[in-house]
């Protein structure tokens, strides 16, 4: 069967070594795919979308694709399409569950540890019930929006920065998305994932006090770019 390609934008600039595409599906809601990239040029793909071939090697322009991230078990659709291309990339989750149910022939290699010789930390979210994994990775370079250097958070379903067009989406966004709109915790996703409030509140004032936070990127949104630590607190007032 052949591979389903939505549309998507071409690969962003966040830092010297930092990248998101935006993609989309067939309902108007964005979805991101982050790239980093090693000082030895491996790069690792957290979320990953499917492109046209244009998109791909500009991808590969970027460095070698090295590790593919399943970063939650509602964001891996795209996944074969990447093995796929690149057979030696290693397919790292939580646990083999994140694929349970998911595309054929696929299975997890490796666990999230291996990330760590690059200096990047990937861990499950606590208080969340879908293995939703942040992604911590050291920045090089300037950065859009704000100063070189510091650290990237990535978190995937746990926290969105988008609206949806049109009367509807707006209807739609008070009462499904995040409380107030602009980044944070949707209500469904408060409904469906969060299961030790506590926990996952800690977890969240925990990242707010680090001084070395400059962007938070989300699967769903716009990254944001400035003001991390106020954007990780006000999170933890909507679960």
């Amino acid at each position: 069967m052949s591979q389903v390609i939505y549309p998507y934008k071409p690969l962003r600039s966040l830092t010297d070594n930092l990248w998101q595409v935006e993609g989309s599906l067939r309902l108007p809601v964005p979805r991101n795919m982050t790239v980093w990239r090693a000082p030895d040029g491996r790069l690792v793909l957290y979320s990953v979308v499917a492109m046209y071939e244009q998109g791909m090697r500009a991808l590969e322009a970027l460095g070698t694709p090295a590790f593919m991230v399943i970063p939650h078990r509602r964001h891996r659709m795209d996944a074969p399409f990447y093995k796929a291309r690149y057979p030696n990339i290693r397919v790292l989750a939580e646990s083999a569950r994140v694929l349970e149910g998911g595309p054929a022939g696929l299975v997890v290699e490796g666990a999230l540890a291996e990330l760590s010789e690059l200096g990047v930390r990937a861990e499950r979210i606590p208080g969340t019930s879908s293995d939703d994994i942040a992604m911590d990775v050291p920045l090089t370079g300037g950065q859009e929006g704000g100063p070189a250097g510091g650290r990237g958070l990535c978190v995937c379903e746990l926290l969105t920065n988008f609206e949806l067009p049109g009367a509807f989406g707006r209807l739609a966004g008070r009462i499904l998305g995040p409380p107030g709109g602009g980044l944070g915790i949707s209500r469904v996703v408060r409904f469906r994932e969060v299961v030790d409030r506590a926990a996952l509140r800690a977890w969240l004032t925990g990242q707010a006090e680090r001084d070395d936070l400059r962007l938070l990127l989300v699967a769903h949104g716009d990254p944001t770019l400035g003001n991390v630590s106020d954007a990780l607190r006000r999170a933890a007032t909507q679960i």
